[in-house]
């Protein structure tokens, strides 16, 4: 009985508008954003490169005079991270280089300024889409699942049948979040492989890993937004007081 009611939850998300909406989103958002985000990876790793080479040659032509105390004796540049591709963090924020002095330390501008409005909605990345996006596109997938069926008379039909609730509601959450999940990974395996493509180091380990762990966290943070959807549509009669709660809780 919950495979059927689970086929007939897929069927129903496949053949409506909001699928196809996020199935055009997930395959053009998620790739182009990794793809992005991995030549600004790669020209921030171009620009460290650079910077080490110059401060090693400047060292050898004139060594720095360790008696002047405003005289930057070593830099400390900073690596930037791969996984900065997914998740961009804090990295902008932070200096580019440390000089040391005998008076303390000296550090570079940083970007915050010039990216402050990206640090209050968030910058454009993995993280943020998953974090932002998916979870208000699971909630409008859920808003009406139960609210909806009550509106339309066919919530009272199918439990008018020997019909447990829990397999009704384990139905609804799980044919929805499978419906969601599956454009979903197609769209981020599109986007490993392109960054793959582009000379992304994901066969190391300390690579992969991170990526499998984000990977499944997102899937778990997508499902708890499922079922907070599907909560909510239970306990409303209306869908669009359903859609209103839903929104004002993400």
């Amino acid at each position: 009985m919950l495979m059927t009611l689970i086929q007939k939850e897929i069927m129903h998300h496949i053949l409506s508008v909001r699928f196809v909406a996020l199935l055009l989103m997930c395959l053009l958002l998620v790739p182009l954003t990794l793809s992005i985000n991995y030549r600004r990876y790669s020209q921030n790793l171009v620009d460290y490169q650079e910077s080490v080479k110059r401060e090693q040659a400047e060292a050898k032509e004139n060594p720095p005079n360790a008696q002047d105390p405003n005289t930057e004796v070593s830099k400390f540049f900073l690596n930037p991270t791969p996984l900065s591709v997914f998740a961009n963090g804090l990295e902008d924020a932070l200096p580019t280089y440390l000089g040391m002095t005998r008076n303390g330390v000296r550090q570079s501008s940083t970007g915050l300024t010039q990216a402050s409005v990206a640090y209050v909605l968030g910058n454009l990345d993995f993280l943020f889409i998953v974090g932002t996006i998916f979870s208000l596109l699971a909630l409008l997938f859920t808003f009406d699942a139960v609210a909806g069926e009550r509106e339309a008379g066919t919530l009272r039909i199918n439990l008018s049948n020997p019909l447990p609730r829990d397999v009704f509601l384990w139905s609804k959450l799980l044919g929805g979040y499978i419906v969601f999940v599956i454009p979903f990974l197609v769209s981020l395996l599109l986007g490993l492989l392109l960054l793959v493509w582009q000379g992304f180091p994901l066969g190391e380990f300390k690579v992969a890993a991170p990526v499998f762990c984000l990977t499944l966290i997102s899937l778990l943070y997508i499902a708890v937004f499922f079922a907070i959807g599907v909560v909510i549509s239970t306990c409303l009669d209306n869908a669009k007081t359903a859609l209103i709660v839903a929104f004002t809780f993400w």
